[in-house]
């Protein structure tokens, strides 16, 4: 399987080390005549490689915002899996919890539907070099994070009926009047209006937590494209 998690590489020191350790020893290997993959990124020394980021853009394994260029897209799964691997070590050290066979095919069929037809899917998925268990386990550990995230920060996450009526009057009720939409009683959108605030303060959470991890780790990027 090409480009799929490299692991662990023992680097004598450094980011940089690392890079050209991994380089010798994949130039003096038996496969030295196959095409050497680069790195993209080094998470400590955990190495993230160019063809990742190929594989996760072919198989659209992250979602991708409307008119989003590809150099744009591919620089986003990249950040997404320097994410991915600061939060799962942090996930690992508490332990990560077990995940349904039925969430992992709930979660691969919200991948499907980003192709016109399966039989899409299942061409961008040979073409990534993917078997659909492979694709299954990286749903799995996404959603290990996933289940920590909720078990950890969303309990903390109170949205007081100030604030919801605050937001009702303010900025919700001026975008409803921006788009031309008529604005209903609070009473009627109450629990909407709760749901996205908690949304948006989990979202912040999350965000403190990633860049709290990466502040402690050596993370270098070299490239995406």
């Amino acid at each position: 399987m090409k480009g799929f998690r490299v692991g662990e590489l023992r680097a004598a020191a450094g980011g940089r080390a690392a890079m050209v350790t991994f380089l010798l020893a994949a130039c003096c290997s038996p496969l030295a005549s196959a095409t050497i993959d680069r790195i993209a990124a080094l998470v400590d020394r955990q190495v993230l490689t160019v063809s990742e980021i190929t594989q996760m853009e072919q198989i659209r394994f992250f979602s991708r915002a409307a008119k989003q260029s590809d150099d744009d897209y591919r620089r986003e799964i990249l950040d997404d899996l320097v994410a991915q691997a600061l939060r799962y070590r942090d996930v690992e050290r508490f332990g990560a919890t077990d995940v349904s066979k039925d969430a992992i095919e709930a979660r691969l069929v919200q991948i499907h539907k980003r192709f016109t037809s399966i039989d899409d899917f299942n061409a961008a998925l040979q073409q990534a070099e993917l078997t659909l268990d492979e694709l299954r386990a990286l749903i799995k550990r996404e959603l290990q994070v996933e289940n920590y995230i909720q078990e950890r920060f969303a309990p903390m996450i109170v949205v007081s009926t100030d604030e919801i009526e605050s937001y009702y009057k303010g900025a919700w009720t001026q975008q409803r009047r921006q788009r031309g939409l008529a604005v209903p009683p609070l009473a009627d959108v109450q629990e909407d209006i709760r749901t996205t605030l908690k949304s948006t303060r989990l979202q912040q959470e999350i965000d403190k937590w990633t860049t709290e991890l990466r502040s402690r780790a050596n993370v270098d990027i070299y490239t995406w494209r």
